[in-house]
């Protein structure tokens, strides 16, 4: 059995809402059966987990990717993936394809992406965490379903070539998109921007535009979640998307008006920086980005107004400024939390840091946390019986409060999934 896909009628959630610029080959699918060993009763049985892995597979990648992490995006993936799953699982128990094309929802998805003007960073970063969640799911499948290891590397060809055929499908959409999008003349001045470049270069591409390229810029970013057209032609302020953030760079009070704009139509937060050399707005820009994600986090808390200053929380990105290496060093301070549960390591890393940073007593310390004082002399005596004479040591409770206020708000943030 080979099943192939052409492109059919769009789904109401897809491409019929945009009108097509451009007309491009047929999008299409082959899935070639693995060969024996792989039963109509098998694929019964496991079908029930398909809505399972696409819904981990989604859930991974907004989460994970920042350019999808809007509502929006996340929708659209989830119905993506779980259209490509089906059809796969359907394909394999020789059941009758759908009407909805698969494919052409994945071009479209590319297309949106290129005419977004967004790099194809998001695109395969996507594409590396589903092929990491289907090969966990193949071997899971080997175990629980009794299958050969002939049977399961048959299967892991088939998907490759699928996998590999659903990417292909959206690089030809976002090269499409690339095409239908209006290229705004100053795009080479904000790439030369967002990255390290020497003044006499940056006058050069700034002059090619009429743009006099100013003593000190400023730079705000957020992660839309609609659109927010005209930002463009603000002849003040230059405009682009770098890895899935809206960046915006002018001076100091051009790009504030700007902001203070853009928050009236989008309902995330802004992050600005403070005023930078010219030659040194790619680290307002990777600052920003990383004041988002912190927000996101709930390490940095979102302002009322919606626009965040990094240089109010300078310590926050000091801290956090290379996440995985804080987090290893703040394991390693903290080990005996980890042997807690998640929520048991959350409560004790909120108490043991309000302690840390008062030295209060128990009854001062629980209307702080919103707990019994008994609560709270309960988790101390826990902490006193795995830290030890750590806590009296002035050295090592430096380490462990700096350990505590970066790791307290993101085991705050697990535990409550």
């Amino acid at each position: 059995m080979t099943v192939r896909m052409t492109q059919a009628t769009p789904t109401q959630r897809g491409p019929a809402r945009r009108k097509r610029t451009h007309r491009h080959p047929a999008a299409s699918l082959t899935i070639a059966p693995p060969g024996p060993g792989l039963t109509a009763e098998v694929v019964a049985t496991y079908r029930p987990r398909a809505d399972a892995l696409s819904q981990r597979i989604s859930d991974r990648i907004s989460r994970e990717v920042a350019a999808f992490t809007n509502p929006r995006s996340h929708g659209l993936i989830a119905e993506a993936l779980s259209s490509a799953v089906s059809l796969f699982v359907d394909a394999l128990a020789g059941a009758p394809t759908r009407g909805s094309s698969v494919a052409g929802f994945y071009r479209w998805l590319g297309q949106i992406e290129g005419e977004a003007g967004h790099d194809l960073d998001a695109m395969r970063a996507a594409h590396h965490i589903a092929t990491h969640e289907v090969w966990e799911e193949l071997r899971t499948m080997r175990d629980e379903l009794g299958l050969t290891a002939d049977t399961v590397g048959r299967i892991a060809h088939t998907l490759n070539d699928f996998q590999s055929q659903l990417l292909d499908n959206a690089m030809r959409g976002f090269a499409q998109g690339r095409l239908a999008r209006r290229v705004d003349p100053r795009e080479p001045l904000f790439r030369a921007l967002v990255r390290p470049v020497d003044l006499a270069e940056l006058r050069a591409v700034a002059a090619a535009v009429s743009w006099s390229v100013p003593a000190t810029l400023t730079v705000a970013g957020c992660r839309p979640r609609h659109p927010t057209g005209g930002l463009g032609d603000h002849p003040d302020v230059i405009t682009g998307t770098h890895r899935g953030m809206l960046v915006m760079i002018g001076r100091e009070g051009a790009v504030q008006a700007l902001a203070r704009r853009v928050t009236a139509s989008h309902d995330g937060p802004i992050t600005i920086s403070s005023e930078l050399d010219a030659t040194a707005v790619h680290h307002g820009v990777r600052w920003c980005a990383r004041a988002l994600h912190l927000i996101a986090e709930g390490v940095i808390d979102a302002a009322e107004t919606g626009i965040v200053r990094c240089a109010d929380h300078e310590r926050e990105l000091f801290l956090y400024a290379d996440p995985e290496l804080r987090r290893r060093t703040d394991e390693q301070l903290l080990a005996p939390l980890l042997v807690e549960t998640v929520k048991q390591r959350a409560c004790l890393a909120e108490t043991m840091l309000v302690w840390l940073q008062t030295r209060d007593s128990a009854p001062a310390i629980a209307p702080r946390l919103g707990v019994h004082e008994q609560t709270v002399r309960l988790r101390l005596r826990k902490i006193r019986a795995l830290f030890g004479d750590r806590l009296d040591d002035p050295k090592e409770t430096v380490g462990l409060l700096s350990a505590l206020e970066s790791a307290a708000p993101r085991w705050r943030s697990e535990a409550a999934c």
